[in-house]
């Protein structure tokens, strides 16, 4: 009983945070890709390889993709594709094993009461965005959008 009144919430406390929340949209069949990817490798004392997967991700309204410029540097990160009810983010470093990925929101989002899940494999992760209550569907990413809003993504994955 409480779903309508999330569902009103949602675009009133986006519109409070100075987000957009967009008509649905089509989803997105080709993923936008990084021009060069970099990949970073750590390796700790006693010799383990982990890659750096890392970026930032952005929509402001023309669909989600990594950011890459004077102040962003992705690393280990090539694609990312819109689905309707998650963000799937290529990372094709050549893992054997996930050591950890976490995404989260930035302050733009966080005071819209954004929340992130991730469901991490080697060479992609499927990040999912929520709001409202416990256990509602997710939000279609298309629909999230913000000019200066970005979700942070940082993870190691075992080489």
């Amino acid at each position: 009983m409480r779903r309508p009144i999330i569902r009103r919430a949602l675009p009133l406390a986006l519109a409070a945070a100075g987000l957009l929340l967009l008509a649905p949209a089509p989803t997105a069949a080709t993923p936008t890709a990084v021009q060069a990817p970099t990949q970073d490798v750590l390796v700790t004392e006693g010799g383990t390889r982990l890659a750096l997967v890392s970026c930032a991700l952005r929509n402001t309204g023309t669909g989600w993709h990594i950011i890459d410029d004077k102040g962003h540097t992705p690393s280990g990160c090539t694609s990312v594709v819109q689905h309707a009810d998650h963000l799937e983010l290529r990372h094709p470093v050549g893992a054997v094993r996930v050591s950890s990925l976490t995404v989260t929101v930035d302050e733009t989002y966080a005071k819209a009461g954004l929340r992130t899940g991730a469901s991490v494999g080697f060479d992609l992760s499927r990040i999912y965005l929520h709001s409202g209550a416990a256990g509602t569907a997710p939000l279609n990413p298309a629909n999230v959008a913000a000019s200066s809003g970005n979700l942070w993504v940082v993870g190691y994955l075992r080489l």
